[in-house]
């Protein structure tokens, strides 16, 4: 699966699935679906459907057949009564309905947050594999003996890459960043610093930590 395949499907579902639910809630609180019409823009169906949650629901009269709030005790357009009764009973279910938005807004806005953290922390870490620098990183560790020996046949990265990368797209742009190997000995660290001109990647460091914050240091550049 690509990374634009990855970003279009969360893209949709985050797009798509507040407008489709909104719709729902709209139609069971007797509210017009029609506002989700706005979600036509991207995001704006997720903050139609967090009004949505807070509005109070509304039922028809019985008399004229138009919508008033639910707990109506007299319609305000006919002022014939409701059957509506202001009770222990109702106003507990108000409550009840009020914290539920309340846990179903926090809870919409926490995996909107983690599901948006996700794609960044992937987004990054596609960057950083893809760039020549973190390549050529990775072929230097590979025909290190004295590193693979101490790495393992299994090693793997560990956590995610750290540091910043820049590409001005005319053949100039500069990389400095970390990120960690686990290997039968632990986890290992590894700096980067490069700087591209005319197309051309030119390292003043790639350094392979045997362990974190320790001066045990190979520096792949003098191999």
């Amino acid at each position: 699966m690509t990374q634009g395949y990855i970003f279009f499907v969360v893209f949709m579902f985050l797009w798509i699935a507040p407008i489709v639910a909104g719709v729902i809630i709209a139609k069971k609180k007797n509210r017009s679906p029609h506002w989700f019409w706005f979600g036509i823009w991207p995001g704006v169906g997720f903050w139609v459907f967090i009004i949505m949650l807070f509005l109070k629901p509304l039922k028809i009269c019985d008399e004229c057949e138009r919508k008033i709030p639910a707990d109506s005790v007299r319609c305000p357009y006919c002022s014939k009564e409701t059957n509506y009764e202001i009770n222990e009973e109702a106003q507990v279910k108000a409550s009840k309905e009020k914290k539920k938005a309340i846990i179903i807004t926090v809870a919409i806005v926490v995996l909107a947050l983690a599901v948006f953290a996700g794609i960044m922390i992937y987004a990054v870490g596609s960057t950083f594999k893809n760039s020549e620098p973190y390549k050529h990183s990775i072929e230097l560790i590979e025909s290190n003996s004295e590193i693979k020996e101490y790495l393992g046949e299994d090693y793997k990265r560990f956590g995610i890459i750290t540091g910043s990368f820049h590409f001005n797209g005319d053949g100039s742009g500069d990389a400095y960043f970390s990120y960690k190997l686990k290997g039968r000995n632990g986890i290992s660290v590894v700096y980067v610093d490069a700087e591209e001109e005319n197309g051309i990647w030119n390292y003043s460091k790639i350094n392979f930590y045997k362990k974190e914050r320790t001066r045990e240091v190979i520096n792949l550049l003098e191999e």
